[in-house]
């Protein structure tokens, strides 16, 4: 699952080596450009610092209601408040297309801009919150990572944010551990 609120929080980046490195990649225009090209975007200028203020504020919101949704507690009402007035601020309307051979119901935003951002990225939080299985949002094992994961194996048995960078390392470090003690 490649959604759009993954992708925001885990913006909040730590070096999965364990250097201690961090970055909030909403200030890095690279990664941040990148991402509003896959969120569909379309503006010719970066947000603002106002902007990237309104997505760090959704992504700290995301990450309490995600915390309680993975634990299986009430989500907080403010934040579920704080997350439909996201949703009303972005309305969109339906149209059906119909064309060569074609047909199809599409969502189309009526909002623009940084309303139509951050509610899209609310409304594929919100789609998880109520569809999704918390059993399958799980934080990367690597200790130093920390990014959030949608394990969609059959046997939910998906632990690394990426099996090649954070897998690879902490398997190497557990058999580098237990050759040092003997094993």
């Amino acid at each position: 699952m490649d959604a759009l609120w993954i992708q925001l929080i885990n913006s909040d980046w730590h070096d999965h080596r364990g250097s201690g490195a961090q970055e909030d990649r909403l200030g890095n225009d690279t990664w941040l450009k990148g991402f509003l090209e896959k969120a569909g975007w379309g503006a010719d200028r970066l947000p603002s610092p106002r902007e990237r203020e309104e997505l760090r504020h959704l992504r700290f919101l995301m990450r309490r209601l995600l915390d309680a949704f993975r634990a299986g507690e009430p989500l907080p009402t403010e934040g579920v408040a704080a997350l439909n007035d996201l949703l009303e601020a972005a309305p969109v309307f339906r149209q059906f297309q119909s064309g060569t051979g074609r047909r199809r119901l599409v969502t189309l935003p009526v909002a623009t801009g940084m309303r139509r951002l951050l509610g899209e990225i609310a409304a594929s939080f919100a789609h998880l919150l109520a569809e999704g299985d918390p059993a399958r949002v799980k934080v990367c094992a690597n200790p130093d990572c920390g990014w959030v994961i949608y394990d969609e194996s059959r046997n939910l048995s998906r632990r690394w944010c990426d099996a090649a960078e954070c897998g690879n390392l902490i398997k190497v470090r557990q058999h580098r551990q237990r050759k040092r003690e003997g094993r």
